[in-house]
C-alpha cells in the first residue's frame, strides 16, 4: 500500500510541476506574450497511453504530450522569454520506467522579440539521427492549427528559427 501511495504522490507532483500547454483557442493567451506553439512528434513505439511527456526548452518544462492522448503527434504551446531557447531534455515514462534523453548536439530555437513562433519538434528516430529535430513542416502545422482552432491565424505566426 505504501508503494502505491508513493507512486500516486510522484505522479501528482510530476503533473503539477510541468508547465501546462496554453489554451490556444483563447486569443488572450497570446496577447502581450512571447512564446512557442507547435507540434511534437513522439517516436512510434514509445509507451504513450496515459503517460505525459515533457521537454525542457528555454529553461521551461513544457508538456508536449498530455496524459489523455495516445496520439503520436500533439500540439503544444508555452510562454517563453524572447531569445535563444535551448532544448535541454526530453522526458517520458512507461509503466515504472522513466527515461530522460538529452541532445548530443546543441539544439534549440530563437523565440521572437514580439509574439509567438511555430515549429515542429520531432523525436522520430530518423530525425534524431540526422539532427533534424526542429522542422518547418507547413502541412502538419496548418492541420493542427485548424484542428485545434488556434485563435491566432496561422500566417500571423512566423516560424521559429533553429539555433
Amino acid at each position: 500500500m505504501k508503494i502505491q501511495n508513493l507512486i500516486a504522490t510522484g505522479i501528482a507532483l510530476l503533473l503539477t510541476s510541468c508547465a501546462q500547454s496554453l489554451n490556444v483557442k483563447q486569443k488572450s493567451e497570446f496577447d502581450g506574450y512571447t512564446g512557442i506553439i507547435g507540434v511534437f512528434r513522439q517516436p512510434v513505439g514509445f509507451c504513450s497511453g496515459g503517460y505525459q511527456q515533457q521537454i525542457i526548452l528555454g529553461g521551461e518544462k513544457i508538456v508536449v504530450k498530455p496524459t489523455w492522448t495516445s496520439s503520436q503527434d500533439n500540439i503544444f504551446s508555452a510562454h517563453l522569454k524572447s531569445g535563444s531557447a535551448e532544448l535541454k531534455q526530453y522526458h517520458y515514462s512507461c509503466g515504472m520506467t522513466s527515461t530522460t534523453l538529452s541532445p548530443k548536439f546543441s539544439a534549440g530555437v530563437t523565440i521572437p522579440g514580439n509574439g509567438f513562433c511555430k515549429i515542429v519538434i520531432s523525436f522520430l528516430p530518423e530525425d534524431v539521427k540526422s539532427g533534424n529535430i526542429f522542422q518547418k513542416n507547413d502541412i502538419l502545422l496548418k492541420d493542427f492549427f485548424e484542428k485545434e482552432n488556434v485563435a491566432i491565424p496561422y500566417d500571423d505566426i512566423p516560424f521559429c528559427e533553429p539555433l
